[in-house]
């Protein structure tokens, strides 16, 4: 029961483990995706930068380069943002939350199973007790309660019987 009980507790543990290390590892894609999405805005935003300060100097070409530069530089640091928005943990979690569910269900099953072992104990202590406390308050009461009855009882079936088997 207690080694069940253990079992259970170390596959709750190793369930939450896994579950721990896929978030950890889907924590990490999305700052690596977020951190890559933020230079890529940077450089967008110094390319903005240089565009402004070429657009000062000379009236079209190189201006217009650049500014086509960091435009393209903000829709793929967008796109980069939306994917890692996008990223999920797969298909493991859901198994790793399936088998942490079932741990927690043996944990409970397990739970109720000592409670009732428990309670069993308790009763059969408290019995004890309360046959002690008979005996002592009234040690003839408890004598014929325990011994002449069975005996007794047993005597009558003894005679019941030897007198059906006499009869046939």
């Amino acid at each position: 029961m207690m080694d069940d009980f253990i079992r259970d507790l170390h596959h709750l543990q190793k369930a939450d483990s896994l579950i721990g290390k896929i978030w950890l590892k889907l924590f990490a894609r999305q700052f690596g995706l977020f951190a890559f999405a933020g230079l890529i805005a940077a450089l967008g935003f110094t390319m903005t930068n240089i565009a402004g300060f070429y657009g000062l100097q000379a009236p079209l070409g190189p201006v217009w380069a650049a500014v086509v530069v960091a435009i393209g530089d903000f829709i793929l640091a967008a796109v980069v943002v939306q994917a890692a928005r996008n990223s999920e943990p797969g298909p493991e979690m859901a198994l790793a939350l399936d088998t942490r569910k079932m741990a927690i269900e043996a944990i409970q099953a397990d739970a109720r199973d000592i409670k009732i072992a428990i309670d069993t104990f308790g009763q059969d202590i408290r019995d004890t007790k309360d046959a002690i406390a008979g005996f002592v308050q009234n040690p003839l009461d408890a004598t014929v309660q325990n011994l002449l009855i069975p005996a007794a009882t047993s005597i009558i079936k003894g005679l019941g019987k030897a007198a059906t088997t006499s009869e046939a």
